[in-house]
C-alpha cells in the first residue's frame, strides 16, 4: 500500500474520535433545544397556531433541503489550508450560535409569522452550512472501517450527552424566570455559546488525511449524477433515512406534549428524557461492539424489531402505568441509538462505491445529498407532527380527549409504521463489511497503477 493509502487507512486515536464527536455534541445544543422546544415555544409562548407552526417547518426544510445540495457541490470545490470540511466548522459556527437565539426572539404581533418562518429558515441554512461537511468528515479522517463504525459511536455519545444536557437543564433553566420568554432566551443563548465553541474545539482536534483518487467533480461533472443516482447502496440507505427521521421528528417535537397531557405531569419532564436519554445513550454504546460481530445490516433490522416491539407494547398494554409507559419509550430509544450509528455508518462506505465505479470522489455532493434527504425527512417529520395536533384539534387553552388522543398517536403507532417501512428498506441494502474491504483495496490497487503508469511515462 502506497503513503498516501497508508494514512488514509489509519486507526484514528480515541482523543481525535472525542474531537469529531464534540461536533455533534455542540449540533445537539443547538440542533437539541430548537426541536425538542421550538414547536411548543411556538404555540404556547409565541402565539401561532400548529397549523402555522407546521407551515413554518414544512417551508423551511424544504429550502434547507434544496440548500444541502448546493452546499455539497461547494464542500467539493474547497481547498484550503484548514483542509476541505473542517473550514466550514471554523467559520460557521459563530453565525449558527446567532441563528440559534433569533429563534426564539419575540416580535409585535403584526410580524409573528413572517418574522419566524424568516428566523427559522435562516437558522436551517445555517446549521446546514456547518452540519453538512462536519457529517462528511467521517470519510477524510480514516477509510479504516471499524475506526469509521467507532468514529459514529463517539460522534451519537457525545450527540446524547448534548441532547441530555438541553433536555434535562432546559426546563428547570426556563422555569427559573417568571416571563417564559425572557426564561427561552437565556436557555438558548448558553447553549448557543457553549456550542460555538465546542464546534471550533472539533475544528482543532481533528485531521484530514484521505485523498481523493481522481479529478475533483467540477472537472468532472457528469460523474455527479452517477455518485448520486446510479449509486444503489446510497439510494437504500437514504430511504431507510427517511423514514427513520421522519419517525424521529415527529416523536421529538410531540415529546413534551406527551409528557404534559398523557403522562399528565409537566414536573417529569427532566426525569422523562433523563430516562429515555439513558436508554438512548445505552443503544449507541452498545452498537460498537455489535456491528463489529454481526455487521451493520442485521443489527439494523433487529433494532428495528426491538423499537417497534416497544411502540406497540406502550400503545397497545402499557395503559396508565407509568414504568411500562417508560419502558416502550426505553425500547424506542435504544432502537434510534442504534440506528443512527448503523446508518451513518452505511453513508461513508457509499463514497468509496462511488469512487470505485465512477472514479469520482465526492463526499461534499454525496453527504448534500444525503443531509437533503434527511431535511426533506425533518420537513415532512416536522410537519405531520403540526398537522396531527391541528388534525385532532388541539389548542394550548384545554386539549381534549381526542388531542390527548392523537398526541399518543404520534409517539407510538405513527413512529412504530415507519419502523417497519424501515425494515422494508434495509433488506434491500447491498454493501456489507467485506465488499467494503474489497472496494479499498481495489481502489489502492488502482492507485498504485496509476502511480506507476505516471513515474513510467515521467522517465
Amino acid at each position: 500500500m502506497n503513503r498516501t493509502a497508508g494514512k488514509s487507512y489509519v486507526v484514528v486515536s480515541a482523543t481525535e474520535k472525542f474531537g469529531y464527536g464534540l461536533g455533534d455534541f455542540a449540533s445537539n445544543l443547538s440542533f437539541g433545544f430548537v426541536s425538542l422546544f421550538l414547536l411548543f415555544y411556538y404555540t404556547d409562548v409565541y402565539g401561532i397556531s400548529a397549523a402555522q407552526a407546521s407551515f413554518i417547518f414544512v417551508v423551511a426544510r424544504v429550502i434547507d433541503a434544496v440548500f444541502n445540495l448546493l452546499i455539497g457541490v461547494a464542500v467539493d470545490r474547497t481547498n484550503t489550508r484548514h483542509g476541505k470540511l473542517r473550514p466550514y466548522l471554523l467559520f460557521g459556527a459563530l453565525p449558527l450560535g446567532l441563528l440559534t437565539v433569533l429563534c426564539f426572539v419575540m416580535v409585535g404581533d403584526d410580524y409573528k409569522f413572517i418574522f419566524a418562518l424568516f428566523s427559522y429558515t435562516l437558522y436551517c441554512l445555517a446549521y446546514t452550512t456547518v452540519n453538512t461537511p462536519y457529517s462528511a468528515l467521517t470519510n477524510m479522517l480514516t477509510q479504516h472501517e471499524q475506526s469509521r463504525a467507532s468514529l459514529s459511536v463517539y460522534r451519537f455519545a457525545l450527540a446524547s450527552i448534548g441532547y441530555l444536557v438541553v433536555s434535562t437543564t432546559a426546563g428547570p433553566l426556563v422555569a427559573l424566570f417568571d416571563s417564559p420568554q425572557t426564561g427561552y432566551i437565556v436557555a438558548v443563548t448558553l447553549y448557543a455559546t457553549l456550542a460555538t465553541v465546542t464546534f471550533w474545539a472539533c475544528f482543532a482536534m481533528t485531521k484530514e488525511r484521505v485523498q481523493a483518487e481522481s479529478h475533483p467533480l467540477e472537472d468532472n461533472a457528469k460523474n455527479a449524477w452517477h455518485v448520486i443516482l446510479q449509486n444503489k447502496p446510497l439510494i437504500n440507505v437514504s430511504f431507510y433515512t427517511l423514514f427513520f427521521y421522519i419517525a424521529y421528528t415527529v416523536w421529538l417535537a410531540i415529546a413534551v406534549y406527551f409528557v404534559k397531557y398523557v403522562i399528565g405531569d409537566e414536573a417529569f419532564l427532566t426525569t422523562f428524557f433523563l430516562i429515555q436519554t439513558m436508554a438512548y445513550t445505552g443503544g449507541i454504546i452498545a452498537s460498537e461492539k455489535m456491528i463489529a460481530r454481526w455487521g451493520k445490516k442485521m443489527i439494523t433490522q433487529a433494532a428495528l424489531l426491538f423499537g417497534i416491539s416497544g411502540l406497540l407494547y406502550q400503545y397497545f398494554l402499557a395503559g396508565d402505568n407509568i414504568t411500562a409507559v417508560m419502558t416502550g419509550v426505553c425500547m424506542f430509544s435504544v432502537t434510534l441509538g442504534m440506528g443512527f450509528v448503523t446508518m451513518w455508518s452505511m453513508v461513508p462506505d457509499t463514497v468509496e462505491y462511488a469512487e470505485w465505479h465512477y472514479n469520482t470522489r465526492a463526499e461534499g455532493t454525496i453527504y448534500g445529498f444525503y443531509n437533503f434527504v434527511t431535511k426533506l425527512a425533518m420537513a415532512l417529520g416536522g410537519g405531520c407532527a403540526g398537522l396531527l395536533l391541528d388534525v385532532f384539534d388541539y389548542t394550548s387553552a384545554a386539549p381534549d380527549a381526542a388531542a390527548v388522543a392523537g398526541i399518543n398517536f404520534a409517539m407510538t403507532l405513527f413512529p412504530a409504521l415507519m419502523f417497519i417501512l424501515c425494515m422494508l428498506v434495509v433488506a434491500f441494502y447491498q454493501l456489507n463489511e467485506a465488499s467494503y474491504r474489497d472496494l479499498i483495496e481495489n481502489i489502492n490497487q488502482r492507485k498504485l497503477a496509476r502511480q506507476a503508469n505516471a513515474g513510467e511515462n515521467h522517465e
